[in-house]
């Protein structure tokens, strides 16, 4: 058992049934130790999610990078944020959420910012990065004509942002592939007339 096994399945449990519903033991539990085996890497439960979300993010954070690169349109990465939700699915890959298992982000993250306020700067700092770097890639798309030109990259680039996040709390029925194209091309009407 790896120190990073342990991180992703206290993880997966915490996203999907709440942090102060998941115990060690239940984490011990689901990668198959003991208690004692998790306090071998981690002194609390506490600092196994310190650990973990710096994880998450970090890979969240550069999974955003790749999608931004220079090789992807504007119009790609709009697609694959609002309609293909790439960050979600990656997500669910890296923790191991198979299936329709129902992951509630947004509940996990409040539950959290309160009691852990060094993390909701963490996660702020890397909101902040992303953001910049959409803005670059929304500049360079209106240099290249794809976007019309005047918009404020950085504004756009936090609308695109809370978009994307926000569709999850809409519930289901902003779910469905029809609508999530529906947002996609709304959005894009927006971003080139």
């Amino acid at each position: 058992m790896t120190k990073e096994n342990i991180i992703i399945a206290a993880l997966r449990l915490f996203v999907t049934r709440g942090y102060k519903s998941v115990s060690l033991i239940d984490v011990a539990k689901e990668v198959s130790i003991t208690k004692g085996g998790i306090y071998h890497y981690f002194s609390s439960k506490d600092a196994l999610l310190q650990v973990g979300m710096h994880y998450l993010l970090d890979r969240l954070e550069a999974k955003y990078t790749e999608l931004l690169s220079a090789k992807n349109s504007i119009r790609e990465v709009l697609n694959a944020l609002l309609v293909e939700k790439t960050l979600e699915r990656y997500a669910k890959d890296l923790l191991g959420v198979e299936g329709d298992c129902r992951v509630d982000c947004v509940h996990f993250v409040i539950e959290i910012m309160s009691k852990f306020p060094d993390i909701q700067e963490r996660m702020e700092q890397g909101r902040l990065v992303v953001c910049a770097a959409f803005a670059k890639k929304i500049e360079a798309a209106m240099e290249q004509g794809e976007l019309k030109r005047g918009l404020d990259s950085y504004a756009v680039a936090a609308i695109i942002m809370a978009t994307a996040n926000g569709q999850l709390s809409l519930g289901r029925c902003f779910q469905s592939l029809e609508m999530r194209n529906r947002i996609l091309e709304n959005v894009w009407l927006l971003l080139t007339i």
